[in-house]
């Protein structure tokens, strides 16, 4: 695990995935580079690429991606999981669902899951849940309650 965890490090500080946006980019655009107009592509700045249009299927699974961090980041946010940046990260989810996705949408989706991954959130609502079902068991078997 912790060869894997430092090489995911190495390529995010080599730029690894703006890299691979930009050759998707190209390879998305071959009359451009067909036509001679290559010197418009150029390297993204830090942190900035040319979005891209997606494939419907493509499209599809961002929004899918897109809905499923909305509602992690709700279920963190009403259990007081990350509460100091749940909300903020509920509202980004909420905001980047209501457009079509692009190829920076997608970057961000996959940084979105990573977040969830690193903070390890979804299993923290499992460990809640767990203890909600707990509690109402433990209350349902009090004496003298009846469910009547």
């Amino acid at each position: 695990m912790l060869f894997v965890e430092q090489g995911l490090r190495q390529l995010a500080s080599l730029k690894v995935e703006e890299a691979l946006a930009f050759v998707l980019a190209q390879h998305r655009r071959p009359n451009v580079l067909r036509f001679g107009f290559s010197d418009d592509l150029k390297l993204p700045v830090e942190g900035q690429c040319d979005a891209f249009d997606l494939s419907q299927e493509e499209a599809e699974d961002v929004s899918f991606k897109q809905a499923w961090l909305a509602y992690i980041w709700r279920r963190a946010k009403n259990h007081e999981i990350e509460p100091d940046i749940a909300y903020e990260r509920l509202q980004f989810w909420i905001n980047h669902n209501s457009k079509i996705p692009n190829s920076q949408d997608a970057v961000d989706v996959e940084r979105g899951l990573a977040e969830i991954r690193r903070l390890d959130i979804e299993t923290q609502l499992w460990d809640e849940s767990r203890r909600e079902l707990e509690q109402d068991a433990d209350n349902s078997n009090v004496p003298g309650r009846s469910d009547f």
